[in-house]
């Protein structure tokens, strides 16, 4: 099933800048690790030497769990699909759209995994 027909489409954060839009095929793939309920990913900041890892939100931005495996395999998806990433910035992917976009603001607290 088609993740772009799964989820509505998010609202766009004002806190954000778009950087590109990901082909369906590699968002129905990257949806395909996630589960059902996950409408956006976010690529969380890389702390020190540790590997980059992400976590899925719900249409309503709430932490969708996900096993640390399976986090760690999306953010390498998504930093190989998108080289040239600013590791010391968020990055969320819209599964609905495609639209991966640069979050400058600090974290809300209904975002930390």
């Amino acid at each position: 099933m088609s993740s772009f027909s799964r989820t509505a489409a998010s609202p766009t954060r004002p806190d954000s800048t778009e950087i590109a839009t990901a082909p369906a095929s590699f968002v129905e793939a990257l949806a395909g690790l996630l589960a059902p309920d996950a409408a956006m990913v976010r690529l969380d900041r890389r702390a020190g030497k540790f590997p980059r890892t992400a976590s899925a939100f719900d249409a309503q931005r709430q932490h969708v769990r996900q096993p640390l495996v399976d986090r760690q395999l999306v953010a390498r998806w998504i930093v190989q699909h998108f080289p040239g990433l600013d590791p010391y910035l968020a990055h969320e992917l819209d599964l609905a759209t495609g639209r991966l976009t640069a979050v400058a603001a600090a974290e809300p607290a209904t975002m930390a995994a």
